[in-house]
């Protein structure tokens, strides 16, 4: 144990970035892997209840109605399951590939929506009522989309701890100067001092990598703010 602590205690700043890189690309590309072969089963799912399906219209089973009606219900659930799960994969896989390239172009909207997808378990749980207000024809970004997706994730679980059950959380995206904002808008009782907390985890280092800003504003009767700035670098700066 001493040895080890002795070798970490060499490791430079940069190692240990290298490796949490690394560790981030491994874990998304098995994720990925993964989004890939379900997406294969829930293929192979689908057209063998299709199957099924056209097997009762063909009327080859006979026997009661009632029964073939009972199964045909169950082949239409099964069928919206699939369509459910199969889109849960396809943004699984691109919030997987994400961290393929540290930096690139990309719609905040896109990355939001994808994230979303995961996201909206949780506040389904607490019962908090999402409102997502995305500004279309927003410029694309150029930044690390993969620490952005951290950074919302880990403002988000602060949001719906501010949050009693019942209430809502709007999540809005808009354009401030030359960089993207999204906006996490609480209702009228959550005070700025409820959510400082932000201001002081190591969530501000994320932010500060990405060269964007975290905000809080007091919107006196209509709630409070979070705003996330997001500016699009320059290519010579992040090679």
């Amino acid at each position: 144990m001493k040895n080890a602590a002795k070798h970490r205690s060499f490791m430079d700043a940069n190692t240990e970035n290298s490796i949490r890189q690394e560790q981030i690309e491994s874990f998304g590309r098995l994720m990925a892997g993964f989004a890939h072969d379900m997406k294969n089963h829930l293929g192979i799912i689908r057209e063998s209840n299709g199957l099924m399906g056209d097997i009762l219209e063909m009327g080859v089973l006979g026997g009661d109605a009632k029964m073939l009606e009972r199964l045909k219900k169950s082949i239409d659930a099964i069928e919206r399951r699939v369509v459910i799960s199969a889109n849960m994969m396809h943004h699984l896989s691109g919030l997987a590939h994400r961290p393929d390239h540290p930096f690139s172009s990309f719609l905040i909207n896109d990355v939001i929506k994808e994230e979303y997808v995961f996201l909206e378990r949780f506040s389904r749980l607490k019962q908090i009522n999402i409102v997502m207000e995305l500004q279309e024809m927003l410029p694309a970004v150029y930044n690390d989309p993969s620490l952005l997706q951290h950074v919302v994730y880990r403002i988000y679980s602060q949001c719906l701890e501010l949050l009693e059950s019942g209430q809502s959380l709007s999540i809005v995206t808009e354009v401030e100067g030359n960089r993207a904002v999204l906006v996490f808008r609480f209702p009228f009782g959550v005070s700025v001092t409820d959510g400082e907390t932000l201001l002081h985890t190591t969530l501000l280092s994320a932010v500060e990598k990405m060269e964007g800003t975290l905000t809080i504003k007091d919107k006196n009767k209509d709630g409070m703010e979070i705003r996330l700035g997001i500016p699009s670098l320059s290519v010579d700066s992040t090679s």
